[in-house]
Parts: C-alpha cells; structure tokens; sequence
C-alpha cells in the first residue's frame, strides 16, 4: 500500500486513477482506527449490523445497516467506526477518486 493512501477499511482490493476499494471487517466491540476520507466515497453492506460513527467533534451518529445497503457520504470529519451489534459486522468502501479534496 502507497504511503500516501489512508487506510480506511481492513484491507485495500482494488485501486486505479478512479476508485480505490476497500473490504472493512469488524468483530462485536470492534472499532477502526480514527481515520479521514480524502474524497467521497459509497459503502455497501454485506453483513449487517448496528453501528456508531463517532467524529472528532463529538458527534456519534448511530447506524443499523442492512445487507445491500448502499450509502454515500462526502468527504468529512475525521472518525472511527465502531461496532455496537452482538455479530460481525462487513462492507466494502468504493472511495471516488476523482472527488479527492
């Protein structure tokens, strides 16, 4: 992996000069380290879960994401994921790079 690349998710995939992807795996009480997306990007849910993003201004925004689910966010806050569910919790992270900020 680049040294310049974030590590958003448990393990980068795929990448080219348009979209970097990652797989993001996380136990029950597991939580990623804080990170910050540098271009927007769309997650799609393959094992559901509740979940709790949490910003470095204090904000924690609750989840509960099911299989298919597919969500776009833009670029924002540095955050961690963590999951609050009793089962794995798994999604896949298309990161836009066209969008980087």
């Amino acid at each position: 992996m680049q040294s310049d690349i974030v590590q958003v998710g448990t393990e980068l995939v795929y990448q080219d000069d348009r979209v970097r992807i990652w797989t993001l795996d996380l136990a029950p009480g597991q939580e990623t380290n804080i990170h910050q997306h540098p271009c927007d990007y769309v997650y799609v849910v393959l094992s559901p879960g509740q979940t709790e993003t949490v910003c470095t201004d204090g904000t924690v925004l609750p989840g509960d994401d099911k299989v298919g689910d597919a969500v776009y966010h833009e670029a924002g806050l540095p955050h961690l994921l963590r999951n609050v569910g009793a089962t794995p919790y798994a999604n896949v992270i298309v990161e836009l790079v066209s969008t980087r900020r």
